[in-house]
């Protein structure tokens, strides 16, 4: 006789992880990629560095990685930005940011088309749309991105792209989304785009968050879920990201490794520095919180500091601590692909406690444990006195989100759009 098999749950839908590139360290994803390490497997590119990452491009793409391209239409108009690499794309302006007003029927530069034969050039999955930073309602640049929007699929249709799917970036403040009259607007527009997601890219929202901007971001995304898309948190991590797609306001974050993880929309208004490089930064899940190699090593001179905070994890560092500080971009795709895992096997309706008692509640007893170590440096104890205040900070507007998510919507599901059947061990 035949066994019955009874579904008693659907499978739950996975939270979404995208992994920005950027300018330098590309290089480190490609040694991850050939040695099957790379379990984040949706990517964002820059299309002002896209040229020269072009092997990493291709051999995502031919192991079935989902590859989205980010124009960076948004540092085009900025006082601050325009006039670097972005400048140089075939959609850009080196002599001056571009204004609204560039983009009028008398004055139209293509940029539709020129983006669409650039995205079927380098054969990506997804663009995300040509948008840009809108600080205030009401904004000149949002009829634009939304034409725009439109022209791009019309483009990308005729170029040969018609399976190159648009995501739809609003960039913009936790300010401006806190308003209901704003959100509802941005609403009524965007439901109607062709578009697959909607990517929130939110100043004051991102990895350092406060427990209060966590909650303000976290509420106007689940008023963006009456656009019946799903949505991606952009430049988005740490606990804050997470907790937001655990309580199912997004279905996605986005960040670099050790990088992109905040936006602040002020950036974009001054210099950029020039060379150098960005410093190693290395990962504390326990603390939330990244240290640069220097302060690290001189956390773990304090007694009992390195038992609790370095890794242990032989899967993630063979060596220990050694790995860690020699290579963070592992340490830190690893440690955030299995937070995200971790939680993907939660069901939907029980990820927010799950979130809470076994994510946030450890992280605050391993900082109260790690405040209490005699730190003779003051700039080290005083980092990780930082961090736990700021964890106990996030503790109660997250708990009363989730005591009151009980008759909230949840964002819809991500849809994968690489090649499932050529990626294995992957997140997502």
């Amino acid at each position: 006789m035949s066994a019955t098999v009874h579904v008693l749950h659907p499978p739950s839908s996975a939270i979404g992880a995208f992994l920005r590139v950027g300018h330098t360290g590309f290089r480190k994803l490609e040694a991850l990629l050939a040695a099957n390490r790379l379990p984040i497997r949706r990517v964002v590119f820059d299309a002002a560095h896209i040229g020269e990452q072009v092997d990493l491009l291709k051999a995502l793409r031919s192991r079935g990685y989902e590859t989205v391209l980010d124009p960076n239409c948004a540092e085009m108009a900025t006082s601050a930005r325009f006039d670097s690499a972005v400048g140089n794309l075939p959609w850009g302006n080196s002599d001056r940011p571009w204004t609204p007003q560039d983009f009028s029927q008398a004055r139209n530069l293509d940029t539709a088309k020129a983006l669409a034969d650039f995205a079927v050039s380098y054969g990506v999955d997804a663009v995300l749309a040509p948008t840009h930073l809108i600080e205030s309602t009401p904004s000149p640049w949002l009829a634009v991105d939304l034409k725009l929007s439109e022209a791009l699929r019309r483009e990308l249709d005729r170029s040969g792209g018609k399976n190159v799917a648009i995501d739809y970036q609003l960039i913009t403040t936790n300010a401006v989304l806190k308003d209901p009259t704003n959100t509802d607007l941005f609403v009524s527009e965007l439901q109607h785009l062709p578009i697959d997601n909607i990517w929130l890219r939110s100043s004051g929202f991102g990895a350092s968050a406060t427990g209060t901007a966590t909650r303000a971001f976290i509420e106007a995304a689940q008023r963006f879920h009456q656009a019946n898309r799903p949505l991606v948190a952009d430049f988005a991590g740490g606990f804050s990201g997470i907790a937001a797609a655990a309580l199912g306001a997004i279905a996605g974050l986005s960040s670099g490794v050790g990088q992109k993880e905040n936006f602040r929309s002020g950036d974009w208004k001054k210099p950029q520095a020039k060379g150098g490089g960005s410093a190693k930064r290395i990962y504390i899940p326990e603390l939330d919180r990244y240290f640069k190699e220097d302060q690290l090593e001189r956390f773990f001179e304090t007694k009992g500091a390195r038992a609790r905070f370095g890794c242990n994890d032989q899967s993630c560092c063979p060596h220990g601590i050694e790995d860690m500080i020699d290579k963070p971009h592992v340490h830190f795709i690893t440690q955030r692909s299995r937070q995200i895992e971790n939680l993907s096997s939660i069901p939907e309706s029980r990820r927010g406690e799950h979130f809470l008692l076994h994510h946030l509640d450890p992280a605050i007893r391993s900082a109260r444990q790690g405040a209490k170590l005699k730190i003779a440096d003051d700039e080290i104890s005083k980092v990780v006195s930082d961090a736990k205040k700021r964890l106990i900070l996030l503790r109660d507007p997250l708990s009363d989100v989730h005591a009151n998510s009980g008759s909230k919507s949840r964002s819809r599901a991500l849809r994968f759009r690489g090649s499932p059947q050529k990626t294995n061990k992957a997140t997502g």
